[in-house]
């Protein structure tokens, strides 16, 4: 079973990611098109991206154990909620350019902090 206190993380780690991922396909625009990117907080963002999906991983691996599967099951099953919420609500309506812009350039620190919490007291 998993840690309770650490429940609100995952699905903050799949609303993060499919923000990350409007980013990537570029459907941010529909919603902030006078927002402009820099170089910088784009390689972050896509960093994140790339970091998540591993870091995802290990935490589930590490969380669930050598005899707890379902506790790595329940990491990726609130993750995957927090994707689908975040997709389907069209999550990104309801963020301002500017806190958009900060979420992008937070993300790999962000996620990388919930990650390790999750595998610490998970």
């Amino acid at each position: 079973m998993l840690n309770p206190a650490v429940i609100p993380l995952v699905p903050l780690i799949g609303a993060l990611t499919a923000n990350l991922t409007e980013l990537i396909r570029g459907e941010f625009k529909v919603w902030h098109p006078n927002m402009d990117i820099g170089i910088k907080t784009f390689t972050l963002a896509i960093a994140a991206y790339v970091v998540v999906w591993f870091a995802l991983l290990v935490t589930a691996i590490n969380v669930g154990g050598d005899s707890n599967m379902s506790s790595g099951l329940e990491v990726l099953g609130f993750f995957m909620l927090g994707l689908g919420v975040y997709t389907f609500a069209k999550g990104t309506r309801f963020v301002s350019s500017a806190l958009q812009l900060w979420l992008y350039r937070l993300a790999l620190p962000s996620l990388l902090l919930c990650c390790v919490l999750i595998s610490h007291f998970g």
